[in-house]
């Protein structure tokens, strides 16, 4: 049905957008010291695009706050072409740790959002060869869940700090114990997709009472205090906008569903993925349409295709509607990714700028 809510829209529309230009060179700009969102939001001003993102471990001698770039690619005050892409390292703080003793060990996610570890593998770098793959305990963690195993038999879980629930297993396999020096390890590596996260001393036997810590930072983590948990529309009768309003969080927009009661339409309730770069023609930009960095916005105009944003803001994507499949014209519905609940904004009044807050 999603589908064919854009075959609908696009056949009585005329897409537009804010795409790259045709200069020959832009500045890359300053983004040492900003956190992600902020960094790309800066970069897409100037033309750039976010490239890749390689976390370092943050220490306070690296003089920057914690979850920012450390470094960029190009030089600022370098020219490059438009769209180059800036790849960036980011000072991580750790969003995983390792508890253990020459018995047992347990990953606790400190993040506070889901963390995958489908992809995680320890392998012993040191001493005896062994290795454990994460997903022996599942692919995900959830806040206050952790992945527990042992080296010796067990009739349950042993409680560790940070771990409402565990899911946990014991291996009799020396193959596996990667952890303790029991099985003549000395240190093993935490892996995440062929990436070294983290190095670690093994546990030495009769540490039960005196467990050792190990920290890591995975991406498959994300960072949850980057991320909004709301959506922002903002509009009149000329124009709709999705502005991220935030200083420096994304605002993801890529599973964000209207529902359009237009009542002109012939089917009531057709689905728009206002963060679909297809919907907008997948227009040349340096932004991302499915994440709105911090002053983004993608537009919406019905009738006046010249119509400002109701709010200032970065455009970086247009769709023009035409006044019968205009969705904000009549009460829509917001499809949250976030819950899963069905709510309701009121359609926009002439002369007035009407402002709808959901959860994303």
């Amino acid at each position: 049905m999603k589908r064919l809510s854009i075959i609908v829209l696009l056949l009585l529309c005329l897409p537009a957008s804010v795409g790259l230009s045709a200069q020959e060179a832009v500045s890359v700009p300053v983004i040492i010291g900003l956190n992600v969102p902020q960094a790309a939001a800066a970069l897409n001003r100037a033309g750039l695009t976010l490239g890749n993102q390689t976390p370092v471990r943050w220490e306070a001698a690296s003089g920057l706050p914690e979850n920012t770039v450390g470094a960029q690619s190009l030089e600022a005050g370098a020219s490059a072409a438009p769209g180059t892409p800036v790849d960036v390292t980011v000072l991580r703080t750790s969003n995983i740790v390792l508890v253990y003793d020459d018995n047992d060990l347990t990953l606790v996610n400190l993040s506070g959002a889901p963390v995958n570890i489908g992809g995680l593998i320890f392998t012993a770098t040191e001493g005896a060869s062994a290795s454990f793959a994460a997903s022996r305990w599942t692919g995900a963690l959830a806040p206050g869940d952790c992945g527990q195993v042992w080296s010796i038999s067990r009739g349950a879980a042993k409680d560790v700090a940070g771990c409402a629930s565990t899911r946990w297993l014991t291996t009799n396999n020396p193959q596996e114990h990667f952890w303790t020096t029991a099985n003549g390890v000395v240190r093993f590596s935490v892996i995440e997709n062929g990436v070294e996260r983290a190095s670690c001393d093994a546990a030495p036997v009769g540490t039960q009472d005196q467990p050792l810590r190990c920290e890591a930072y995975v991406t498959a983590g994300g960072a949850a205090s980057e991320i909004t948990s709301y959506v922002y529309f903002t509009y009149t009768t000329d124009a709709f906008a999705v502005i991220n309003r935030s200083l420096d969080k994304w605002m993801p927009t890529g599973q964000t569903t209207i529902l359009n009661y237009n009542p002109n339409l012939s089917i009531a309730g057709l689905p728009v993925q206002v963060g679909d770069p297809g919907l907008f023609g997948n227009p040349p930009t340096p932004a991302n349409i499915g994440q709105l960095a911090p002053g983004q916005c993608v537009l919406f105009t019905s009738d006046n295709a010249s119509a400002a944003p109701p709010e200032p803001c970065d455009q970086i994507a247009q769709l023009h509607l035409a006044s019968n499949v205009a969705f904000w014209l009549a009460n829509f519905v917001v499809d949250s990714a976030a819950d899963d609940e069905r709510r309701e904004c009121p359609a926009a009044v002439a002369d007035r700028v009407t402002i709808c807050v959901m959860p994303r």
